[in-house]
């Protein structure tokens, strides 16, 4: 994976924002940096933990917020339950790209030792008739509120680290209408500075050294994170009307020398490297 200085990719991507080069952006992210490439090497345990919670609960109607380019979450929920899960997949760019689709399907087929499906996807009624994905972009939760439709599930996976507070709290009051009565809401949120994805030189914790003035600075539209903190997700959960089912908590991180006055060095949750969890109306 190519490596960029994180304050630098910073600055494209607000540059990026400025000029409005989206479209540049997933240029460079496919053909440049391959940050769009797929090679599935083995099966994601954040698509088990959501796959697991289907299964024990007997869900058959699911909607996914921020699926992405590959789909590739979507494709294996698909192959393990035999396309009897009804998914509606949501971006609020359209970012889906079929040649991407047809690679991690062939993909997680061989790690599924499944046979892969024959005929490659192109277009989204392909989507629908191979899969059983609906794939709608762009796309947000209040598009639903004048329709009928329910769901039994919204699972998201690494999305939730990139809206600010008051969208969590948004989103979260936008399921409550459009999720059934029992309904549930599975979530992997990635605890670490996406920056050192691409940034080797920096602490996986390096953006809580900053305070949130600071941080101001390299925070943008391309990739904003919150900075929020496990014990922050569990608060907003509990404090908006839902009740926390399961969790799973992955390794802590240890922290950069100097964090920043802002967040609480003495709490063991502020340096978890990612949490998936099950939460229930």
């Amino acid at each position: 994976m190519l490596q960029i200085n994180w304050k630098l990719k910073a600055f494209l991507y607000k540059l990026f924002g400025l000029m409005r080069l989206k479209s540049t952006y997933y240029f460079l992210q496919k053909h440049i940096t391959k940050r769009s490439g797929v090679n599935i090497g083995d099966l994601d345990k954040l698509w088990v933990h959501h796959a697991d919670s289907i299964e024990e609960n007997g869900i058959k109607s699911l909607l996914e917020i921020g699926a992405g380019k590959d789909l590739g979450q979507n494709i294996y929920i698909s192959y393990r339950f035999n396309n009897s899960i009804t998914q509606t997949a949501i971006d609020i760019n359209n970012m889906i790209d079929f040649e991407l689709i047809n690679k991690a399907s062939e993909q997680i087929a061989n790690l599924l030792k499944l046979d892969k499906k024959k005929d490659k996807v192109t277009n989204l009624e392909q989507l629908k008739n191979l899969y059983n994905i609906n794939y709608l972009a762009p796309y947000g939760l209040k598009k639903f509120k004048n329709s009928n439709v329910e769901f039994e599930m919204c699972i998201s996976t690494t999305a939730l680290e990139h809206f600010t507070y008051l969208e969590i709290v948004e989103y979260l009051q936008d399921l409550k209408k459009i999720l059934k009565e029992d309904g549930l809401i599975s979530s992997v949120i990635d605890y670490s500075d996406h920056y050192s994805h691409t940034d080797k030189n920096i602490s996986s914790l390096n953006y809580l050294t900053y305070s949130n003035e600071e941080w101001e600075k390299y925070n943008n539209s391309y990739l904003f994170q919150n900075r929020l903190r496990h014990q922050d997700y569990k608060k907003i959960f509990e404090t908006n009307g839902y009740k926390i089912k399961k969790t799973f908590l992955g390794n802590s991180i240890e922290p950069p020398l100097n964090i920043s006055y802002e967040f609480d060095i003495n709490n063991k949750e502020t340096f978890i490297g990612w949490a998936y969890f099950l939460i229930s109306k």
